[in-house]
């Protein structure tokens, strides 16, 4: 997986019929001066908002790119106060669900620094560290 910098080329417009069915692109010019295209469905609102000249993280998985969205730096992962009352979800006790939230965090805090260890710089690994965790999550 590589995780690469680049500014938006052209936005994502006109719905294409693709491969696998209806598509939408946008063109994006990558730090290194390659272009390429980011491809998502016509209903990719967070694709169709990116406007031209707009920075983006994109993750290539070896087969496509993808704009990495929503992520959150390892600086930036809530820390619950002690002594902060949480509300039961009526499954867990508040308790509970601050002590798996604060496991949690040190998860990916831990993968943050690890990838960084690995030479990555932090807005590389920054990315990585939430696919990760996004990953893992799945099993807990």
């Amino acid at each position: 997986m590589e995780i690469l910098k680049g500014k938006i080329k052209y936005t994502a417009g006109k719905v294409f019929e693709g491969q696998f069915g209806p598509s939408i692109n946008a063109a994006v010019t990558l730090a290194n001066g390659n272009d390429i295209r980011v491809y998502g469905k016509p209903d990719d609102e967070k694709l169709k908002a990116l406007k031209k000249d707009d920075e983006v993280t994109i993750i290539y998985d070896g087969k496509s790119y993808k704009v990495a969205f929503d992520m959150t730096t390892a600086d930036n992962v809530p820390v619950p106060s002690e002594g902060s009352q949480m509300k039961s979800n009526g499954k867990l006790t508040a308790d509970e669900i601050s002590e798996k939230a604060s496991f949690m965090a040190g998860v990916y805090a831990d993968i943050f620094q690890q990838l960084q260890a690995s030479g990555l710089e932090p807005e590389q690994a920054q990315p990585g560290a939430s696919t990760i965790f996004i990953q893992l999550g799945k099993y807990f």
